[in-house]
């Protein structure tokens, strides 16, 4: 897209502006564009998974959106969520008996052992999200945890890869955009990428970021 497309004008203004750390998920801080949570309850209610695994939890706002909105679809998931801290999730998210906080790095090979052990408990379909540390080096060190967990058919979104210039704060360094396509290089056949659902709204925070596991 050029400078001059407007989806990429109004990616720069929703951005920019930092509406999207104003948005709330019943009462819950979620720093997400709305249109991708649109995206992922729609993926969700087709994938209809076991566990959804999220990787920064924050506030915990978008885990709480995944539960609730995860129970809609199927009652019994479980939503993992992984944050190097959980000091600042909201008391909602804490008593939220689907929402399991494991306080740990995303990279920490503690995750995938858990991963695993709550796949075997709640066998189907895992809907994974990327979105803790922005770096290239981190984000590339999750997908390679990843790798060893992920089945055919399950779904991962790699958040942020609008930063480092895609088109969002031109002077990040790279960031989980050159992680996904330094993965890619290295793994060519381990996803499909979505591309229907990334330019679904015009724009995404997840640019190159939807993916479906072979």
């Amino acid at each position: 897209m050029s400078e001059l497309d407007p989806r990429v004008a109004y990616h720069k203004w929703y951005y920019d502006t930092q509406v999207w750390e104003k948005t709330h998920f019943l009462g819950v801080p979620c720093y997400k564009s709305v249109s991708d949570m649109w995206n992922y309850q729609e993926i969700l209610s087709q994938l209809r998974p076991s566990l959804i695994v999220e990787f920064g939890t924050l506030f915990g706002g978008s885990a709480l959106f995944f539960s609730v909105i995860g129970r809609a679809i199927n009652p019994e998931v479980q939503v993992l969520s992984v944050d190097i801290s959980h000091q600042r999730v909201d008391a909602k998210v804490q008593v939220d008996s689907a929402i399991h906080l494991l306080t740990r790095s995303s990279t920490d090979p503690v995750v995938a052992t858990t991963i695993r052990q709550m796949r075997k408990s709640a066998p189907g379909k895992v809907f994974f999200i990327v979105d803790s540390d922005h770096s290239k080096a981190h984000v590339l060190a999750e997908l390679e945890l990843l790798r060893a967990v992920i089945e055919p058919g399950d779904y991962l979104v790699v958040e942020d890869g609008n930063v480092n210039g895609n088109p969002v704060l031109p002077g990040w360094g790279p960031g989980p955009k050159e992680a996904v396509d330094a993965y890619f290089e290295q793994y060519p056949d381990d996803y499909r990428p979505d591309l229907e659902r990334e330019f679904k709204f015009g724009f995404t925070f997840a640019p190159s970021g939807f993916l479906v596991r072979k």
